[in-house]
């Protein structure tokens, strides 16, 4: 129960709603699809504010971009036309891991990006596509947009603080991605996520469920330069090498669902199938 609400608000353009997030007194929500709304203590609640009427629903692409609408659902994500190219499977497939249809309809991917937890998939696809965020943020009493990286490790929850998700911006070119992630059951929360994306000539790589909260999702350099080598050619036991390289990176988070060991051993095996599946080859041999 909402016990201590005393306002709702449906603002029309983002300057009113960045506003109505900054005003002073109580605690505000923005509520989009509404998924999580109940599970992040929404007891002390006094103030919703509603995101159904702002223009973010829109997909747009160009030559080389694709902006996706923080509020698109997870449904149009999977289906969406203007995601249907193998450098974007990533996505397409991290939209499906949320295996509850009405979930799908429902969750947005402004959403998804906003919830502090580290067993998201999406973000997982968002950076190792390379994806750009267009936030929004009052400054000084102005209104200012601008485009950033995804934000990993650290900085993650700070660049997204008081700040309002209005798109996500892909680079389009050719290649391949694909987003790998094991859990329980298709209802559960994953155990381990990794996605692999060939863009502009390089492997890219990025891992989530390294750790409790969204500042967890991690890029793994150093296994990304040795895919990266391996695009023209690859030697005989490359899996071999790749998993030694990805268990070097990653982290050993262990909490009531997996041991630390386990969950790292998990990830790397999501890294070389999800690795497989960009230089397309046998996921398992």
């Amino acid at each position: 129960m909402y016990l201590a609400l005393q306002r709702y608000s449906r603002p029309s353009t983002v300057h009113e709603c960045l506003e109505l997030l900054h005003a002073q007194g109580g605690r505000a929500a923005l509520l989009s699809g509404g998924t999580d709304l109940n599970a992040r203590e929404h007891e002390a609640l006094t103030h919703v504010i509603d995101l159904q009427a702002l223009p973010l629903a829109e997909v747009r692409a160009s030559a080389d971009s694709l902006r996706l609408g923080a509020r698109v659902t997870l449904a149009r994500l999977r289906r969406e036309p203007a995601l249907a190219r193998p450098e974007l499977a990533a996505l397409r497939e991290a939209a499906g891991a949320y295996a509850v249809v009405a979930l799908q309809n429902r969750a947005t991917l402004g959403g998804r990006i906003m919830v502090d937890r580290g067993t998201e998939d999406l973000p997982t696809a968002l950076v190792a596509l390379g994806a750009e965020l267009e936030l929004a943020r009052r400054v000084d009493g102005q209104i200012v947009t601008e485009r950033e990286p995804y934000p990993v490790g650290q900085r993650a929850r700070a660049a997204l603080e008081g700040a309002l998700v209005c798109a996500v911006v892909l680079p389009l070119g050719t290649g391949r991605s694909a987003l790998r992630r094991f859990g329980r059951t298709a209802v559960d929360q994953p155990l381990a996520s990794v996605a692999a994306a060939s863009r502009a000539g390089a492997i890219h790589l990025a891992a989530n469920v390294q750790g409790p909260g969204a500042a967890d999702l991690r890029t793994l350099p150093r296994s990304e330069a040795l895919a990266s080598a391996w695009l023209a050619g690859r030697p005989a036991d490359w899996r071999a090498q790749a998993r030694v390289a990805l268990l070097g990176e990653l982290a050993a988070c262990e909490d009531p669902w997996a041991s630390g060991d386990y969950r790292r051993d998990l990830s790397a095996t999501l890294g070389v199938r999800a690795l497989a599946a960009v230089f397309g080859e046998p996921e398992i041999v």
